[in-house]
């Protein structure tokens, strides 16, 4: 009998855990583009939410393989109404070729039960330059019934430089963000910015202030912006190499201690 326990007990640690989890592109521990589970049949639904067949008889029309180009022209088309003569685009042009190139991968792997997540960072500065601010978009996308959807879960999320410091002093990337990646369901706190968009197919879902759709079909049929393409053609370097060839600076420049630049540098390769 003793025999057995030890056995079971040893079969159980040693079985390792597989993640549902596909990791297409990895900057950091906070900015990712990934495919994950939706989990959809094991959400609760409340009065006031889309109906119940919407959520669990009707799964992706995934995998599904759609252009990167068009792709692009969706993401590119969503605009962020800041006041009556001006907006912004919801996605920085770094941030739309990289979420163009990834979607376009993982919605051929993506299966029926699987949306494919995104966190994405951006750097502002302001002071005239000197300080530095980092800030999160965060959502999910899929396909169904010839819709892209993106559902927004936050925008311009802060990153707390306090608490990072507090819990990663040396700077390591170590801290992880608890981020909202917008639900099927209504949040109690959903995305709520005004949006404007430069493409006839692509609407909000009724209801929905935080849930874009895309006919693709259309979409397909649309030009290409001549700004979309000047933009594609424009060479754009690797963020990780601009980050080494930063460290590499700083050093050089007596910047940082040669044990910083060892610990940085090991930060970056683990993320390659």
């Amino acid at each position: 009998m003793l025999r057995i326990q030890v056995t079971i007990i040893v079969v159980f640690f040693s079985t390792p855990s597989f993640s549902s989890d596909t990791i297409l592109w990895r900057e950091s521990e906070n900015s990712f583009i990934k495919i994950q589970d939706n989990n959809i049949d094991g959400t609760k639904l409340k009065k006031g939410d889309i109906a119940e067949s919407e959520l669990t008889e009707k799964l992706n029309s995934q995998p599904v393989e759609i252009d990167e180009q068009d792709i692009l022209k969706f993401l590119s088309s969503i605009k962020i109404i800041k006041n009556k003569s001006t907006t912004e685009p919801l996605f920085t042009e770094t941030q739309q070729n990289n979420l163009a190139k990834y979607l376009s991968i993982g919605l051929k792997k993506a299966k029926p039960h699987q949306d494919i997540l995104f966190s994405l960072a951006k750097e502002k500065r302001t002071l005239g330059g000197l300080k530095k601010q980092t800030y999160f978009i965060a959502g999910r996308v899929f396909f169904n019934d010839g819709l892209l959807n993106l559902i927004i879960g936050e925008y311009n999320r802060i990153a707390n430089s306090a608490y990072e410091m507090a819990y990663d002093p040396t700077n390591q990337g170590l801290v992880e963000y608890d981020f909202n990646y917008g639900e099927r369901v209504v949040s109690k706190f959903p995305f709520n910015e005004k949006l404007a968009f430069t493409l006839s197919s692509v609407t909000m879902k009724s209801t929905r202030t935080d849930w874009v759709t895309v006919n693709v079909a259309e979409l397909h049929k649309t030009p290409v912006s001549p700004d979309i393409i000047k933009e594609a053609l424009k060479p754009h370097e690797n963020t990780l190499i601009k980050r080494f060839k930063t460290l590499e600076k700083l050093r050089k420049e007596g910047l940082i201690t040669q044990e910083e630049y060892e610990q940085k540098r090991k930060v970056l390769l683990s993320n390659l």
